[in-house]
């Protein structure tokens, strides 16, 4: 049994996961194992979409060639791998989709940010996959900020009921293109999210703190916004509502487990108290200097 944490939770698997941070603990808040998935879910309120079933408190979900996951009350995950499947395809699909599942379950919220630290707290970088977040995370990280969590942030309430953040797992996914826009070495073959994908892992377990951290400000990117330089532009609450809720992880799993009213506070509670900033960049060309120029001309503090 492997003992790990991550995503803000304490996990024993039967699965060895080099991507996540060892831990030690009493209790686990999740086990995952391997075993014989159920092969479809019953009842009126399960949703069903390709691949995928659902309600609040079951997810069911099929990869083909892969494995299936069975995901329950937010404290299990049963992994039901396809013959021959790679280890690091079931391993990355159980640390999205079926994690997401787990935290939905939960009443926590999945954001699809990564975030570096900044004076007492973080600053959350979101947008849809492609959009070049964990390629600023990289570059902020080259010029010495410290990562907090790459393409996952977990929002959750505290103890005084004040709005925080968790990391995920510490590990980066950089597409091959990324590596020679910031400067960094070429990826090694090795270093593959799977067999197939040119995408790449960089681990960071030395730097990664498990502690919750106060959110203080948002950037949401475009990567295919027209014109030739990147613009920013601050947001008000309402639009920042609107963006940051399609920024929920695995958006899908939100309206089909009837979470819709924990996000609606949560994000509600994030725009009254965060300046939310909009920053469009031009896709034809490599812009990630103008850009970490740009952000940090606006972080707080900045003089």
């Amino acid at each position: 049994m492997y003992s790990y944490w991550g995503f803000g939770l304490n996990i024993n698997s039967t699965i060895e996961f080099p991507e996540l941070l060892p831990a030690v603990f009493d209790q686990p808040d999740v086990h995952i194992f391997k075993g014989t998935v159920p092969m479809q879910l019953e009842g009126d309120n399960v949703v069903h979409l390709v691949k995928v079933s659902m309600n609040s408190t079951a997810y069911l979900h099929s990869v083909p060639d892969v494995a299936d996951y069975y995901v329950s009350n937010g404290n299990e995950i049963c992994v039901e791998a396809k013959p021959g499947a790679d280890e690091k395809s079931i391993r990355l699909f159980l640390l999205s989709n079926a994690m997401a599942a787990v935290l939905h379950q939960r009443d926590v919220i999945p954001l699809h940010a990564a975030a570096v630290y900044h004076e007492d707290g973080i600053v959350l970088f979101c947008g849809h996959s492609g959009a070049g977040k964990s390629t600023t995370v990289t570059a902020l990280q080259k010029k010495g900020y410290t990562v907090f969590s790459d393409d996952v942030c977990v929002l959750q309430y505290d103890e005084n009921a004040e709005l925080v953040a968790l990391p995920s797992y510490p590990m980066i996914k950089l597409w091959a293109d990324s590596f020679q826009k910031i400067g960094l070495n070429a990826a090694q073959e090795t270093d593959k999210l799977r067999p197939e994908l040119a995408k790449y892992s960089r681990f960071y377990h030395n730097e990664f703190d498990v502690s919750a951290r106060k959110i203080k400000q948002v950037f949401i990117l475009n990567g295919n916004a027209k014109g030739d330089n990147p613009e920013i532009e601050k947001l008000g609450s309402l639009a920042a509502f609107k963006l940051l809720q399609q920024n929920t992880y695995r958006h899908s799993q939100m309206n089909a487990m009837n979470k819709r009213a924990i996000h609606f506070s949560m994000i509600s509670k994030l725009t009254s108290e965060v300046a939310v900033y909009k920053i469009s960049r031009p896709g034809n060309r490599n812009t990630i200097d103008e850009l970490i120029a740009l952000i940090e001309s606006n972080l707080p503090g900045y003089d």
